[in-house]
């Protein structure tokens, strides 16, 4: 009996340790990819040099370690278990109380430990000041919108070591106080988020996610969408709704920190509220063009289908570094704006929105306010 058991335990163990080998040749369990990145070694040619330096085998070796078979379930299982018992966890993120997760750099703009200084986060804004003078003698609309940031939304579940006992200047309220001196016209969704936190039902931030949810960002659009409505004293198309899904099961981009946790289990998170959305328009609507400037909070009005329906012909120059066009955003392969040519679609564009979450107020435009007041007003 005890032989039994022995050569029984040696299979068992011989077939687990055999199972990556066969998937590695095989194929026959789709493992699913990973997420978050993750940059796989590519596969290496031995030459002379490198096998005697040592550089191939190195090479070798990493790129078998990434092409191992079950290598995602592996990972998986082995971040399912530092998380379920340890509370560890990867994917660059932070985890605070009741498993909200967090970037750190995030929490670290709304304690100010980012400040970029009262006279830098000025001269931005007064060159937006003249850039919005300009675009206003030439018919152009400019909106600087701040997003929400989920440190300031759910401050109460920040990490007990990542707290400071004193709230330096920040950033974004600078940029606030400065924009409203200066006749700025702008959006603080970040305030109003706050002020909607108790007594709106359906979820604005996801625990597992860094940017709005779906509703969340619906709400925000329809928001910027009637100012642009006040300033160009036109009518333009709402996403409306009468229809919503109620749902457990995250759609991008609500749960897209906890993703990057690769968990074998991924817990649920709370009940989310996705909207069937749909447009009215008659002969009295417009669809302005637009261009949306900033960071990635931009783009969930582009996966909700809003922009596309608002706008004719609309832009999202991403961090003022690629740009994804409404003739062809279906196409991953962005063009780089250096080679772009954005003075002559500036000069066409009816509305402007420089959108950016309130940690990086210190950044709004991304480098299009300084690029666009060295156009109008070159030499100074």
């Amino acid at each position: 009996m005890e032989k039994i058991f022995k050569k029984g335990l040696f299979i068992i163990v011989f077939g687990v340790l055999l199972l990556p080998l066969l998937q590695q040749n095989v194929f026959f369990i789709d493992c699913g990819p990973l997420h978050g990145y993750y940059s796989d070694a590519p596969e290496t040619k031995p030459t002379l040099k490198k096998w005697f330096d040592g550089s191939f085998q190195e090479e070798e070796n990493n790129y078998l370690n990434d092409h191992m078979g079950l290598r995602p379930y592996l990972i998986r299982i082995n971040n399912q278990v530092g998380f379920s018992l340890f509370q560890q966890y990867y994917g660059g993120c932070t985890l605070g109380s009741d498993n909200y997760l967090y970037y750190d750099n995030y929490i670290d703009a709304y304690y100010g430990r980012d400040y970029a200084g009262y006279n830098a986060l000025y001269d931005q804004l007064k060159k937006l000041k003249a850039v919005q003078d300009t675009f206003s003698k030439l018919g152009k609309t400019i909106v600087a919108v701040y997003a929400p940031c989920k440190a300031w939304y759910f401050t109460e579940h920040i990490p007990g070591y990542l707290r400071s006992a004193k709230m330096l200047p920040n950033n974004y309220k600078t940029c606030i106080r400065i924009g409203d001196s200066l006749g700025i016209r702008q959006i603080d969704l970040n305030s109003w988020y706050m002020a909607l936190k108790n007594t709106e039902q359906e979820a604005l931030y996801p625990r597992w996610g860094i940017h709005w949810t779906n509703y969340g960002s619906i709400l925000a659009i329809d928001t910027i969408i009637r100012n642009i409505e006040n300033s160009r004293h036109i009518r333009m198309p709402h996403p409306a709704w009468t229809k919503v899904v109620h749902t457990t099961e995250a759609r991008d981009p609500d749960n897209d920190m906890g993703s990057t946790l690769n968990l074998l289990i991924v817990p649920k998170p709370d009940l989310l509220c996705y909207p069937e959305l749909f447009y009215k328009t008659d002969s009295t609507t417009t669809k302005p063009r637009i261009i949306f400037i900033g960071d990635s909070y931009s783009v969930n009005f582009i996966r909700t289908g809003v922009l596309q329906n608002i706008s004719d012909h609309w832009q999202f120059w991403f961090v003022f570094k690629f740009v994804v066009d409404s003739t062809d955003y279906n196409n991953y392969d962005y063009i780089k704006m250096e080679n772009y040519d954005w003075k002559t679609e500036m000069n066409k564009a009816d509305c402007f929105v420089l959108l950016n979450t309130a940690k990086n107020a210190n950044i709004l435009g991304n480098g299009f306010i300084q690029a666009a007041y060295d156009y109008y007003y070159p030499g100074k």
